[in-house]
């Protein structure tokens, strides 16, 4: 049985190259085309569900709705269809932004059309189509974001002079845990813990739950 395939592409020189590419390949089955995101949404939505492609090669980047926007309705919508996103770049904000959109995989324009024909088999067997290359630089962005954030996080732990101890705790408020559900997860009392919170609310200059949350997301100190 042929894999039911789906382009979204805004250059119809790109589009029609990797249709006659693909063409060579008994397994794949062309079934949608579309120069861009809107056109794929609805055209996928008009037909029916045997007919709809197991996975469409989507640009990143198109006029109106990006390739990630698209991704993202159309995992929500069809879940069932596998997302492969195409670029001409390697970017790993990008890369990462798709993969949270719901994409599967990633390739570059000029990969080889063999790889592209792996990577559509793989995605049908139930994997995923990252190669290490991808894949690591997905670890390294969201590494420097975690860092970023620790950064940030403990810049406003020194700003507010917040022990750890205070720090816990605010996470807790922040989580909309009561005194006695922040002070059984640090095995400390209540009591101890109102002690803490009207601190809290000292050095941070606010005089209110609320204002403490807002205050804490806003700095980074919890989210």
């Amino acid at each position: 049985m042929s894999i039911k395939i789906g382009i979204v592409e805004d250059q119809a020189r790109i589009r029609e190259n990797l249709k006659t590419r693909l063409g060579f390949f008994e397994e794949i089955e062309i079934v949608m085309e579309a120069e861009n995101a809107e056109v794929a949404l609805k055209k996928i939505s008009e037909v029916e569900t045997n007919s709809r492609p197991s996975v469409i090669l989507m640009d990143i980047e198109m006029p109106g709705k990006s390739g990630i926007e698209a991704t993202q309705i159309l995992k929500k919508d069809f879940p069932e269809i596998d997302i492969l996103i195409q670029t001409v770049f390697e970017n790993e904000e990008k890369i990462f932004q798709s993969i949270q959109a719901g994409a599967s995989g990633y390739l570059l324009k000029d990969d080889p059309i063999q790889k592209y024909v792996e990577a559509i088999q793989e995605l049908v067997d139930g994997g995923a189509a990252l190669s290490p290359s991808i894949a690591i630089k997905v670890m390294n962005f969201v590494k420097k974001e975690e860092d970023s954030k620790a950064d940030k996080a403990k810049k406003a732990q020194d700003e507010f002079s917040l022990s750890d101890r205070e720090v816990d705790i605010l996470k807790g408020i922040v989580e909309d845990f009561t005194e006695h559900q922040i002070g059984e997860q640090l095995f400390i009392s209540p009591h101890t813990v109102r002690t803490h919170i009207k601190n809290i609310y000292k050095k941070l200059h606010v005089h209110s739950r609320a204002s403490a949350v807002r205050l804490a997301i806003n700095k980074g100190l919890a989210s």
